[in-house]
């Protein structure tokens, strides 16, 4: 009986803000890894996370969402989103199929993907909102968008098409041996993606400009002996002390909850209790600066 050929590869999660490409990866790892929100442009950095089955390793890289960008923070989320497209072999398109009826809007992320030369699929997102006789049109109208190598209606929210679009994935990456370990989830530290959970906690109960004025720096994560419990100190950054006030909140009370909703998936994803602390401090005009940029905006550096 012949062996299946293992396959392995890099694969990109593209599209524009908010169509749902964290919600995807989480759904596809079963595990939470990228950080979710209502908001736009949640996802500063790119992200990689691991789906392993017996006979294939997919290395996805979650990344910005593609958007104007005329600020230096947002030029390095873009600039995270695009480098990705020219270093994978496959690329995933993700579209809101329950607003993006056609190509119209999407000319941004469609040129970026001249940058890919290997197979993109279309995944069209969020089909539960979507009623069935309306589908159909929908996928006609995007099918004559581009040369995809495959067009697959999902509901990352729900899961449903997830297995479907994960083999035809796999299907078309290349064959070889895996390049991490299989018990591995990511290359990243727990440390960033605790402070990316902190952040996600404050893109979710603060509004307005606050969330994008936040950083999160993890200043000391100490495990306990006996391993049941870490104890993490954390500094939430912004611009200015009228973020800082809207963060700290009357009496504390924002920063309590937003160290409460982090601590429970910190626990959940540490798998131990956690002692969380959380300041706040002021670095005016970080979002601006690009080294502070490249420091607590955790990006890569330019050049």
């Amino acid at each position: 009986m012949n062996e299946v050929a293992h396959r392995c590869g890099y694969v990109a999660i593209v599209g524009r803000p908010n169509v749902g490409k964290s919600t995807l990866l989480n759904r596809a790892l079963g595990q939470k890894l990228s950080i979710v929100s209502r908001k736009p442009q949640t996802t500063r950095n790119r992200i990689l996370g691991l789906y392993n089955r017996d006979a294939a390793q997919v290395v996805f890289l979650d990344t910005p969402g593609i958007h104007d960008a005329n600020t230096p923070i947002n030029r390095r989320m873009l600039d995270a989103a695009t480098h990705a497209l020219s270093e994978v072999d496959l690329v995933l398109l993700l579209v809101d199929g329950s607003t993006a009826r056609d190509a119209s809007r999407h000319e941004q992320v469609l040129a970026a993907l001249k940058q890919h030369d290997g197979p993109v699929i279309l995944a069209l997102n969020k089909i539960d909102l979507v009623d069935k006789r309306d589908l159909l049109p929908v996928i006609a109208a995007w099918s004559e968008a581009g040369d995809w190598a495959g067009i697959v209606p999902v509901s990352a929210q729900k899961g449903d098409g997830i297995e479907h679009l994960l083999d035809e994935i796999i299907e078309r990456l290349p064959e070889g041996p895996p390049l991490f370990d299989k018990e591995q989830l990511t290359d990243v530290s727990e440390r960033f993606v605790v402070s990316e959970l902190i952040r996600e906690k404050v893109f979710r109960l603060t509004g307005q400009e606050v969330p994008y004025a936040a950083a999160v720096e993890i200043e000391e994560f100490e495990e306990k002996p006996g391993g049941d419990l870490v104890r993490i100190m954390a500094r939430v950054w912004v611009e200015r002390d009228g973020q800082k006030g809207i963060l700290i909140g009357k009496k504390g009370s924002k920063l309590k909850e937003i160290g409460t909703a982090a601590r429970i998936d910190i626990e959940r994803l540490l798998g131990c209790r956690v002692f969380l602390q959380l300041t706040i401090g002021v670095k005016e005009g970080w979002t601006t600066n690009h080294r502070l940029l490249t420091r607590l905006g955790k990006f890569r550096e330019e050049g």
